[in-house]
């Protein structure tokens, strides 16, 4: 196995989250300074330059960036809470009235009260605790060395304003241009103002966690159902329906069933000529078979830029409506956009993805069933989400999860579909019978389909360190993500006559409805040096999610069918 960092033991990645999450448990002001030596002292996949005083991590900034949003630079502290009454009881009144904030890759609600500089976030469950210090521990760490060698290079701002038009600066900071330029984008329009700042002045952010009561948490979720509750009223009952639950995304499944990107291929192709030549000429090397890409999974990936249009979007959304699919936006505090598809309406979509087999029209036309189809969360969320679902609904006939992973054994591209998952929140080992393991109808064409897997569900992307992925390397683990283990404890519930245990084997063989997970790979931390969870599949991963989508509504059409 060849060595890619300094090591450091696992016990010091328990040190490291043990020492925060006591720190926040006081409900007081805490310094992201205090956090930040057991961050380092765990040497962090994701964060391996962090303990090096004399090299910024460009990778892990941009990273950190990418995941706060863009007004991170104004804040002084920040504050976590899971409903605006807890935020209110704290004395910060109206927060959801301050100016709601995003960033570019992670979906989480957050105000910013730019009179005094705090941030707000609405957490979901403890993994948004565990994303949200790392990320400002990694973002603090990296801005103040930069500060730090920022001075030592250039005694006033204007002598690396100059360096900064001929590149000479390279060599001093030890970046590449595609490093540097991915340091930009991630600082955002106003970048050259956010360098200057990080020349000026240092981080010293302060964080506050008001409560992350487990009942707290369980009532944030009941709001997110009741708001979807009320939203389907109109068109049926939805705790009394059959549901197949999916956990993916709000894009693949809509493209797939609805087939609008396929139906509009002709505009799409154009407009990528005129607008977008460097993808035109992806479509050309695809025409004349020097890519493996489906040419159907490039149009999907495509049709996004059809859709910034207006009068597309408007298209769109007048045929989802003409198939019954409905699209409820979270209202309360939980960034999980909720999609409903009724199966009878599959018959009815003109241009369904040709891959798709439907055997018995007739049956199809009488089901009842809907598609319940969430975007995907992150981490322990997914445990409050399905529990919640579970709960409120007649009949769940499946539960599907499609999700990114990293992997320790195959290359970006490839289907990784496990037997077992073993989660770091219960350090149980869950066994259960993946009916994707002996059901998968299509050939990748991007890399390989690995069955019968070991995953592991971490507690973050941050709370890695070689030694531990050592370990699960050298017991067979080879799929690292982090919603499987969640979804897999809420299922336990629905199997037996007790909470999910822990520090055991739980077989979930005999579940009583229809199990599949499929993990697609977007990192490859022991065959490369890129970062674990940093990287940007693009149009890399079109292929993976398009099958994992294809395989999930081909199983629910066979079981209606077979009903």
């Amino acid at each position: 196995m060849p060595s890619l960092l300094p090591t450091s033991n696992i016990s010091s990645i328990e040190n490291h989250v043990r020492s925060y999450r006591s720190a926040l448990k006081s409900n007081l002001e805490v310094t992201i300074h205090s956090l930040s030596s057991s961050h380092l002292k765990m040497k962090s996949i994701l964060h391996p330059l962090g303990h090096n005083p004399k090299e910024v991590d460009f990778s892990a900034l941009v990273y950190s960036l990418n995941r706060l949003p863009k007004i991170i630079d104004q804040v002084e502290k920040i504050i976590l809470g899971q409903s605006p009454e807890i935020f209110e009881t704290a004395n910060y009144k109206n927060v959801t009235k301050w100016k709601s904030v995003k960033s570019k890759s992670r979906r989480r609600v957050a105000h910013f009260n730019s009179l005094k500089n705090i941030l707000a976030y609405f957490i979901a469950s403890v993994s948004d605790i565990d994303d949200i210090i790392n990320i400002l521990i990694t973002l603090q760490t990296e801005w103040n060395k930069f500060n730090h060698l920022f001075h030592k290079n250039y005694a006033l701002y204007s002598l690396f304003k100059k360096e900064l038009e001929s590149g000479h600066f390279y060599k001093k900071f030890k970046v590449n241009q595609k490093e540097w330029q991915n340091f930009i984008s991630s600082l955002g329009p106003n970048w050259n103002d956010k360098l200057k700042k990080i020349y000026k002045s240092q981080l010293n952010l302060k964080v506050q966690l008001l409560s992350a009561s487990w009942l707290n948490y369980t009532k944030s979720t009941q709001k997110w159902w009741k708001n979807i509750a009320t939203f389907v009223s109109p068109a049926f009952h939805i705790s009394r329906q059959e549901i197949y639950f999916v956990s993916s995304n709000t894009h693949s499944l809509l493209n797939t069933f609805t087939g609008f990107p396929l139906a509009h291929q002709f505009e799409i192709l154009s407009d990528l000529k005129i607008n977008h030549p460097s993808l035109y000429r992806n479509w050309l090397q695809i025409k004349s078979k020097e890519s493996r890409l489906d040419p159907l999974d490039f149009i999907y990936f495509a049709s996004k830029y059809f859709l910034s249009d207006p009068n597309s979007k408007k298209q769109y959304q007048d045929l989802q409506k003409k198939l019954g699919i409905l699209t409820i936006p979270n209202a309360n505090y939980l960034d999980i956009t909720v999609q409903i598809f009724p199966i009878k309406n599959l018959v009815k979509s003109k241009y369904l993805d040709p891959r798709l087999k439907i055997k018995s029209h007739l049956k199809l036309e009488k089901s009842n069933a809907l598609i319940f189809n969430i975007d995907y969360p992150l981490g322990f969320s997914a445990y409050h989400l399905l529990t919640e679902v579970m709960e409120n609904v007649k009949n769940i006939k499946g539960v599907y999860v499609l999700g990114k992973a990293a992997t320790l054994n195959g290359e970006v591209g490839d289907i990784q579909i496990p037997r077992l998952v073993f989660d770091e929140h219960t350090q149980n080992s869950y066994l259960f019978k993946n009916c994707f393991n002996d059901f998968f109808p299509y050939i990748n064409n991007q890399g390989s389909v690995l069955t019968n897997q070991k995953a592991v569900s971490v507690l973050g992307t941050f709370l890695e360190n070689k030694s531990l992925l050592n370990f699960y390397f050298k017991n067979n683990i080879t799929v690292i993500e982090m919603e499987s283990g969640p979804y897999l404890s809420a299922i336990t519930e629905s199997c037996y006559d007790q909470q999910a245990p822990k520090d055991t084997i739980i077989d979930l063989n005999n579940c009583p409805y229809d199990l599949g997970i499929i993990n697609y790979t977007s990192d490859t931390p022991y065959s490369s040096l890129q970062n674990l969870g940093d990287s940007n599949l693009g149009i890399n991963g079109i292929e993976t999610v398009t099958l994992g989508t294809l395989a999930i509504l081909q199983r629910i059409i066979n079981l209606e069918e077979n009903k």
